[in-house]
């Protein structure tokens, strides 16, 4: 786990890129605090901040350098199968002066080319500096663990980690996207294809990209595919998928650095527990607790799966305090508004006082059929006609409205896939027309890239079982909870891990149908059914929480209060972005009326109005106070 930057120039590099690649990396210290380094030659600088995690030996760190001089590498992330490359590559010659992962990157790229990125089993972000070719190559991981922005401008391609580090290397003033505000306010999240700041962009999950003066080519070099399906008993791929899980914790818990676990009261980080305890003994989980919040509150359920499992357990009470966290998380990412990064980062900042990796339970849902929706689908297959569907999307559109509002209340996801089909579900996300044009201080009509990525999963899926999966995998799993985990827990130097985002376990999973995984239509049936080899099945019978605050209360008075204060500064309507007497409108009917809908918008704005406070303008995160 580290940080990245770097400029590359083709009419040469100067002092001033030198000093901007050298600010950008101070703001990105807290991602790798062990070293900091910068390699340049006439045409490209490269930096560093390394958070050491395997070989910690100053003789693996960054930026590294090829034995013959000709390539440099920086690297973000693990690669977990590097042994195995490894031993191949002695094999065919190749010496080694590290134990590091980065290393057989580098020496794997010298032998197979960009084809390498195709036998790395991992999390990465990495460039690969030709300085002969005058040509560098760049690839981010399958689903994306690893974030990777840059910005592209006549002579010049920079780069960064996260948003706080590419902002210093680009010149010129930026603009701030309403396709990402309307993007944040509609799912809480700013997808890949987009970025607060217009210019900058992010290399999404699965892609590979070569950079010289011809210009870029982005290239995907893996997706998930569900078209191709095999026929196997509950029980063979019950077997299979339990081997492919075990050595998927197996790899990931090597580490040269205390390692833990993240425990919730749920399926998914309760089979990564199981299995990591028959691996690895004494090793430690930790749990968040929300005191007097039975709905969030999962310490019980832990403790129970901890006792079984005979593991070392400790749970961390929730501090209400911990909000005061999120202006200072602001300061470097894009605006987030998942209210599960406030807890998400209150646990990272306790297991920071013992370990330095820690694995989680993330992707368990995406890939083995969670949130019940396929499910949903089976139950209730598309009935409708071109007519109910046309109505529906008109109620959604206008929801805001009254006598629409009324009906929109008693739609469920059931009876959209029944009488609307899947694609309407994916409406659903968008604020409603009027309500669009009540907030936004343009004309401009907005993109629903969730409807997009639902068209674009007909090239991967034939089922719309399958469709959801895909949009899921490539929509919330790599640009919300993904982005999530690293923004969290790198934010106190600790790195995350996700033993289900193993790319084989996918390319298997993707192969069965719903009724494989879950043939008796049990959500996840599948995943269950390996955990009740380790903990009793009535465990995974429990409803599932979530790990979250209760924002929507607090909207009611303090932060609704302080939402109100700042629409009354005016900063985003004097900037055109958004209308204060809309927000104000809509924080006044809030408090009288909640609705779950309502309070994720305002929410979102929330976040967006801290962000803009403490990025765009850089204000003091200490002058923000939410409680």
């Amino acid at each position: 786990m580290c940080a990245v930057n770097g400029i590359i120039k083709w009419n040469g590099i100067t002092n001033q890129d030198q000093d901007k690649v050298a600010a950008s990396l101070k703001e990105m210290e807290y991602r790798g605090p062990d070293f900091s380094n910068l390699y340049s030659d006439s045409n490209c600088i490269l930096g560093h901040n390394r958070l050491a995690i395997l070989d910690l030996n100053p003789r693996s760190n960054q930026p590294m350098f090829s034995d013959c001089g000709r390539y440099t590498i920086v690297f973000n992330g693990e690669i977990y199968n590097y042994k195995t490359i490894k031993s191949d590559l002695i094999l065919k010659g190749y010496q080694f002066n590290s134990v590091s992962d980065t290393e057989v990157i580098l020496k794997g790229f010298i032998e197979y080319g960009k084809d390498i990125v195709c036998q790395l089993r991992g999390m990465f972000a990495l460039v690969i500096w030709d300085k002969e070719l005058k040509e560098a190559f760049v690839a981010r991981d399958r689903f994306g663990e690893k974030p990777f922005y840059y910005y592209n401008l006549n002579e010049t391609f920079a780069f960064a980690s996260n948003l706080g580090g590419i902002v210093p290397l680009v010149e010129g003033d930026l603009q701030i996207s309403q396709q990402a505000i309307y993007e944040l306010l509609s799912q809480q999240y700013i997808d890949v294809e987009s970025c607060i700041y217009e210019g900058i962009k992010k290399l999404a999950a699965g892609c590979a990209m070569t950079i010289n003066a011809s210009g870029i080519k982005i290239k995907p070099y893996w997706s998930p595919d569900y078209k191709e399906k095999k026929e196997l008993s509950f029980e063979e791929n019950k077997k299979q998928l339990h081997q492919l899980i075990s050595a998927s914790v197996e790899e990931q818990l090597e580490a040269d650095v205390p390692v833990g676990l993240f425990l919730s009261g749920g399926t998914d980080s309760a089979v990564i527990a199981a299995l990591a305890s028959k691996q690895k003994e004494n090793i430690t989980a930790l749990t968040m607790s929300v005191p007097g919040n039975k709905d969030s509150d999962e310490a019980a359920a832990a403790a129970f799966v901890a006792e079984k499992l005979k593991l070392k357990h400790k749970i961390v009470s929730l501090d209400t305090n911990c909000v005061a966290d999120l202006p200072f998380v602001l300061q470097n990412i894009e605006p987030l508004a998942d209210a599960s990064l406030l807890p998400t980062l209150a646990i990272a900042k306790e297991a920071r006082k013992e370990f330095t990796v820690m694995l989680s339970g993330d992707g368990g849902d995406e890939i083995f059929g969670g949130y019940k929706r396929p499910l949903q689908y089976e139950e209730n297959p598309f009935f409708g006609n071109f007519l109910t569907r046309n109505l529906v999307q008109l109620i959604i559109k206008k929801s805001d409205i009254q006598p629409f509002q009324f009906v929109h209340n008693k739609i469920t996801d059931a009876r959209i896939f029944k009488w609307a089909g899947v694609e309407t579900l994916y409406h659903l996300k968008s604020l409603p027309h009027k309500q669009t044009q009540r907030l936004f201080k343009t004309p401009q009509t907005f993109e629903n890239v969730l409807v997009k990525k639902y068209k674009e999963a007909s090239f991967f899926a034939n089922s719309e079982q399958d469709k959801m999966l895909y949009v899921g995998v490539k929509s919330s799993l790599t640009d919300d909870f993904l982005l999530k985990m690293d923004t969290a827990n790198m934010f106190h130097s600790v790195e995350s891990r996700c033993p289900f985002l193993d790319h084989r376990i996918i390319e298997y999973t993707s192969k069965m149908t719903t009724d494989q995984l879950m043939p008796n239509g049990i959500d996840k049936e599948l995943l269950k059914s390996i955990g009740s080899e380790y903990i009793p099945a009535d465990f995974f019978k429990l409803p599932k929480k979530g790990f979250s605050i209760p924002y929507y209360e607090y909207l009611k008075t303090s932060w609704g209060d302080v939402l109100i204060r700042f629409m009354k500064e005016g900063i985003s309507d004097e900037m055109n972005l958004i209308h204060t007497d809309s927000v104000l409108h809509l924080i006044n009917g809030y408090k009288i009326s909640p609705t779950f809908k309502t309070g994720k918008i305002l929410y979102s704005i929330l976040v967006f109005e801290i962000w803009l406070r403490v990025f765009h303008l850089k204000m003091d995160p200490e002058s923000i106070k939410l409680i």
